[in-house]
Order: C-alpha cells, then sequence, then structure tokens
C-alpha cells in the first residue's frame, strides 16, 4: 500500500511539474552592457562682427546602468520546443547642457552654461518638475526556445528570436541642432537676453515642441536566449531568470516570477 501510495504521489508532483500549458510573469530588467554614448561638440554658428564668429555648443554625457520591468507570456505544451514572448522597458537619466557665447559690452565673449532638462510639460518627463533627460528603450521579443532537460523541476533552456527595439529620442548634438535650426526665436533669446530665466524658459519651450516633432528610433534584430524556470511543486508559482544577447547591441538579464497551468 507504501508504495502505490509513493508512486501516485511521484506522478502527481511529476505531473504538476512538467505538463504546464501557459505561463504569464513579470520580471525586473538590466540591460548590462548597453549605454548612451556621449555626443559633444559645436552645433549653431553665430557672427558678432569685430568680435569674431563663435559656436554654441553642446555637451552630452555619456549613460549607463539601464533598468527597468518586463512581463512574460510563454507556451509550453508544443512538441519539442517552447514559445515565449516578451515585453520590457528599460530607462536612465542622463545630462545635456548648453554653452553659449555672449558678448559682454561689445567688447570680449563670455559664456553660459544652460542645462536641457525636460520641463513639466515634456514628453517622457514621468514627474511633476524639472528633470533630467531620460534615455528609454523599449523591446518586444519572441523566442523559439528549445528545453535542455526534461527534468520535472528544473527547466534549463535555449534558443533564438526576432526583437523589434524602439529607443526616445536622445538630446545630444544633432537634436539640438534640429531644435535651434528650427526655431529663430530660440537663438534670440539665447544670445540677446540677458536674464537666464528668460533663456532657460525659452530652450525648455523649443525643447518640448522639437522632442513631440521626433519619432521614435526604430530597428528589427535577432537575439539568442538562454534561462531557467523552476516551477515550485504542486502549486502554480514559477520562478524564471535568463539572460538575452541582442545581435550586435547588448546582453540584458531578466529575473523574475509568475504563474503556470
Amino acid at each position: 500500500m507504501r508504495k502505490i501510495l509513493f508512486a501516485a504521489t511521484l506522478a502527481l508532483f511529476a505531473s504538476t511539474q512538467a505538463f504546464a500549458i501557459i505561463g504569464v510573469g513579470a520580471h525586473y530588467v538590466m540591460n548590462a552592457t548597453g549605454s548612451l554614448k556621449a555626443s559633444t561638440g559645436p552645433v549653431y554658428e553665430l557672427d558678432f562682427g569685430q568680435l569674431g564668429k563663435e559656436s554654441i555648443d553642446v555637451e552630452q554625457q555619456k549613460a549607463s546602468g539601464l533598468q527597468g520591468l518586463g512581463f512574460k507570456l510563454w507556451i509550453d505544451f508544443l512538441p519539442v520546443i517552447d514559445i515565449e514572448g516578451t515585453f520590457n522597458v528599460a530607462a536612465t537619466r542622463y545630462k545635456t547642457s548648453l554653452s553659449i557665447p555672449v558678448p559682454v559690452q561689445g567688447t570680449e565673449i563670455e559664456r553660459k552654461v544652460i542645462p536641457l532638462a525636460y520641463t513639466p510639460d515634456a514628453p517622457y518627463n514621468m514627474v511633476f518638475d524639472r528633470a533630467d533627460p531620460l534615455y528609454g528603450i523599449f523591446s518586444g521579443d519572441v523566442s523559439i526556445t528549445y528545453p535542455v532537460t526534461s527534468l520535472p523541476i528544473i527547466r534549463p533552456y535555449a534558443g533564438l528570436g526576432v526583437s523589434y527595439l524602439a529607443s526616445i529620442p536622445v538630446i545630444n548634438a544633432s537634436f539640438t541642432k534640429k531644435m535651434l535650426d528650427n526655431s529663430n526665436e530660440l537663438t534670440d533669446a539665447l544670445t540677446t537676453s540677458a536674464d537666464p530665466d528668460k533663456a532657460a524658459a525659452a530652450v525648455g519651450d523649443a525643447l518640448v515642441k522639437t522632442l513631440k516633432d521626433s519619432d521614435y528610433k526604430t530597428s528589427i534584430t535577432g537575439h539568442a536566449i538562454i534561462g531557467v524556470r523552476f516551477k515550485i511543486p504542486f502549486l502554480p508559482p514559477v520562478i524564471y531568470a535568463n539572460g538575452k544577447y541582442y545581435f550586435g547591441k547588448d546582453v540584458v538579464l531578466e529575473v523574475g516570477g509568475g504563474l503556470a497551468i
């Protein structure tokens, strides 16, 4: 009798692990290698007559340490292979500033530095005050994976897939040049106003307008994935972790949990 009960318990235990049909989960995302390169240089030239020509310069600093959240859906009931879909959002903040040449009493040129910061009206701000610009990446992945073993509790797997990537506009040298070229009012305010608050307000208004007129930067690429799922005995919760390499781009780590039936 004991042997029969043990065998039945073992069969029930294995069935609760091996025959999940579908699962959903949420996870923490860390972009381990992705970073925003620095962008520095002249973006607009001004002629001050006898004082010569000077340029408006931009300094956009490097940023790294992208982190965020994601969601995963996986299908396990297909023969041989599994399929999973993932949506991730990861972001970090960076600093950008303008260096503006300003004539002083018609005898010399001085420079004033104005931060290029999000105003409360700016897209992607996510706060109710001025804030450093946001570098954000959205990704949608579809992966075909192959279970490496048939262990009932731990399911290691590897596979390949395709990814759609989108990133919000970066306030770098090319963006700032576009902003200045499209706004004579901004150029006048930066070069003639002695009031730094007025100049900063003009920058904020032009920044909002240019952000609204700028599109996401998008691309399609492939990825390789290696991961593992652990199913808690007799219960639907699942814990998973995986790493993805986007071909020619970044390495992304995902750690989270969900439910499987």
